[in-house]
């Protein structure tokens, strides 16, 4: 056990290693495990064991025909990084696996969910006995265990469930420090300050909380480095340094990751060359510019390492101390955690994932009783579902708990009366983990959400309650037992639960399992699977992303596309296309000149013609600028802004057209036009035209106008800047 001082410093200590693995880290893994690393929930025979689940090998394992929930376990031994995982068949059979998922673990009894692209946690298997089927992990991840779960196999000619399997990867050493949350490490940098140009940072962490700060230095010069946990995302703020004089904010902010209070371990790299920025958590990277034009990062003295003691920097933010576990924290090269092996002391959680359209739990209670408590807490993107159901002794009814729109509903079904219906909290589908405890007795209910015990809700209508002996929680099992039968008309509930208390006595999965005291469908225990579709927000043009538990939705309203993840536009890339499709009328038209590109719609005016169409873009100068008094030392300069939009979507409008016009009308008195011969002209009115024709020279315009005339002949003048596009017969797009 590690105890800390309220500080620790570490000094600089670079290792021989640096955890970044030489060759390709594919060395295979299992093959030379002995038979007591490998672990499963039956087997068909003794010929079929578990440990015959080697690739290559003579015989496979395949699980008991009744096993409902069948699992295959493997005890590596040590921590090792895992890159991918191979499968076959049972040898010269019919028994193989087509689908499966993958979990894994620093333990065998807490488990996370490898998580393919898109969310999808299931792999694709095999279709045949003998050839390998290999999984190559999006990103790698690290665990001393495994476990394989069948969902689908080869029926077939007779066919079962048979797995041979390799994992492959290379050995990966763990350092690791606990934090409780008033505890501090000080990184002091090299020659007592730091200079870069260029920083490669790694961290590792997990915790129950969703909020804590992991990493923190400030410099003299406005430089900023810090890494906080907030709702259970991260967040990376970097400055470069801010300018006074050109008012520049030097600090951006980066977020990534989702649901990383999972107690779990989760892997952050931080790669800065310059003012690039790559940020990485576990599998998403985030990439951005830094403000500014400063490429060193100055930080002074030290690097904060999951908590500071200090409250008096002027950039530190309120976040509270990490606490949870670091592991291999890696500033530039240098290992801040040293050689360190302490134990993370986990919390022993035993979550469990409502995974399928079948899922249920059926806990036991206790018969009779005059009051009732219930508590749990879950986690769910859905915005219905069944939470709880349970009948009451004496034939006096029921009463369910229901998920629906992001809502509690208490719903008491009385024999022969009116039910009692009522909701409580808001939002609670929202992926975070929710609380709910409810306590009864004859007429009066009380239910508390997220333990805000100054607001709970209490209901005082007439009604009976005495318990009976069992609970259902997520959904009901098909049965024709009509005295205890769960009866609901919510959809099955989808997402995790843990924390259970049945009458104050807190539910362990595992005793009563092995007791045959209760029953289960479709159920993941150990492990919490859910996971964040919406992050990365797969929705483009700033689409809403609203998920559920196995699929997402994009929302376009008011973004100008559409489509299943707003990728079409639903304007026309220009005036020409409009007129084409039918529209002879001039007027205002909104356009898209790169259709599905970055570039926002904007407006335009279309000026229709019989044979073509003129796009005319507005700007702030179309009234006219006066202006006394101008030189070729000392011009007058004016900058056109042009409505409704930028310069890039200007730029995209000309580089589709195929001839471009930006005028000029310029009228002055008793003033000559730059070098005319007549050194006086009254009342001239003069247009000069900047008239650039194909495609791709829209870098040849400005927009800023340079007007110059000599003083002595030009008491004051006037000018108008219009710009103006011919998309003739041109059909094409960026």
């Amino acid at each position: 056990m590690l105890h800390y001082r309220k500080s620790l410093e570490i000094a600089p200590k670079l290792l021989s290693h640096d955890f970044v693995f030489a060759g390709e880290c594919v060395d295979p893994l299992i093959s030379g495990l002995s038979a007591s690393n490998f672990w499963a929930s039956s087997r068909y025979n003794f010929l079929y064991s578990a440990n015959f689940a080697k690739l290559y090998g003579s015989s496979g394992w395949s699980p008991s025909t009744s096993d409902r929930q069948p699992w295959l376990q493997i005890n590596l031994g040590r921590k090792y990084r895992l890159l991918a995982i191979a499968t076959q068949g049972t040898f010269n059979s019919y028994d193989w696996v087509t689908k499966y998922t993958l979990l894994y673990g620093d333990r065998p009894d807490s488990w996370t969910p490898y998580i393919m692209k898109g969310g999808n946690s299931t792999l694709p298997g095999n279709w045949n006995y003998y050839q390998v089927k290999r999984n190559v992990f999006h990103y790698a991840f690290t665990a001393k265990h495994i476990r394989l779960l069948p969902l689908e196999w080869n029926t077939e000619n007779g066919g079962k469930i048979g797995v041979r399997l390799e994992l492959f990867g290379c050995a990966y050493d763990s350092y690791v420090l606990q934090y409780n949350g008033d505890d501090a490490v000080v990184y002091m940098f090299p020659e007592k300050r730091s200079r870069t140009l260029h920083d490669h940072i790694a961290i590792n962490f997990k915790t129950l909380e969703q909020d804590g700060l992991l990493l923190h230095s400030e410099g003299i010069q406005g430089d900023l480095f810090t890494l906080e946990l907030k709702k259970g995302r991260l967040y990376l703020h970097i400055s470069l340094g801010s300018s006074i004089v050109h008012k520049v904010d030097g600090r951006i902010t980066l977020t990534a990751g989702s649901l990383l209070d999972n107690l779990h371990w989760h892997y952050v790299t931080i790669k800065r060359y310059g003012r690039q920025v790559n940020f990485t958590v576990d599998s998403q990277t985030v990439t951005a510019i830094c403000n500014g034009e400063f490429t060193h990062l100055d930080l002074d003295t030290q690097m904060y390492v999951g908590g500071v003691i200090e409250k008096n920097m002027p950039h530190l933010p309120t976040t509270p101390n990490f606490r949870g576990c670091l592991e291999n924290v890696f500033i530039n090269g240098i290992n801040v955690i040293g050689k360190m092996h302490y134990a993370c002391r986990d919390i022993l959680l035993k979550p469990m994932t409502f995974a399928g359209p079948n899922n249920f739990l059926q806990v036991p209670g206790f018969f009779g009783k005059p009051r009732m408590f219930v508590k749990f807490k879950f986690r769910s993107w859905d915005y219905t579902g069944l939470l709880m159901f349970t009948r009451f002794a004496d034939n006096l009814g029921a009463l369910e708990l229901g998920l629906s729109e992001g809502q509690i509903n208490v719903t008491i079904f009385q024999t022969g009366k009116k039910k009692i219906q009522f909701a409580a909290g808001y939002r609670l589908n929202d992926g975070y983990w929710h609380s709910v405890d409810l306590a009864a007795r004859d007429n009066l209910l009380t239910l508390t959400i997220d333990e805000e015990e100054g607001s709970p809700l209490k209901i005082t209508n007439p009604f009976s309650i005495r318990t009976s002996d069992r609970y259902f929680f997520g959904g009901c099992p098909k049965t024709n037992n009509t005295v205890f039968k769960c009866e609901t008309k919510l959809n099955r509930f989808h997402g995790c639960m843990q924390h259970i208390f049945i009458d104050n006595e807190q539910l362990d999965i595992d005793i009563i399992l092995q007791r045959q005291w209760a029953r289960y469908e479709e159920l993941l225990l150990g492990t919490c699977g859910i996971t964040d579709r919406c992050t990365p927000n797969p929705c483009e043009h700033e689409g809403r992303c609203i998920q559920s538990w196995d699929d997402f939705i994009c929302l376009c309203e008011n973004t100008g596309y559409k489509g299943e993840v707003c990728h079409m536009s639903v304007y026309k890339e220009s005036c020409e296309a409009y007129r084409l499709s039918g529209k002879y009328w001039s007027g205002n038209y909104t356009i898209d000149p790169d259709l599905s590109g970055p570039l926002k719609p904007f407006e335009v005016y279309c000026k229709m013609k019989s044979y073509k169409s003129w796009t005319v873009i507005m700007h702030d100068q179309v009234e006219g600028t006066k202006v006394t008094g101008s030189s070729i030392d000392q011009p007058y300069i004016v900058n056109v802004n042009y409505w409704n939009a930028s310069w890039d979507e200007v730029t995209a409008l000309a580089n589709t057209s195929m001839y471009c016009e930006q005028w000029i009308d310029y009228s002055c008195y008793k003033s000559r036009l730059l070098n005319t011969p007549n050194p006086l002209v009254i009342g001239l009115v003069a247009t000069m035209k900047a008239t650039i024709t194909g495609v791709g020279l829209s870098e040849k315009f400005k927009n800023v106008a340079v007007m110059s005339t000599r003083p002595v002949w030009t008491p004051s003048f006037s000018a108008t800047v219009m710009l103006t596009t011919d998309n003739g017969g041109l059909r094409r797009t960026c």
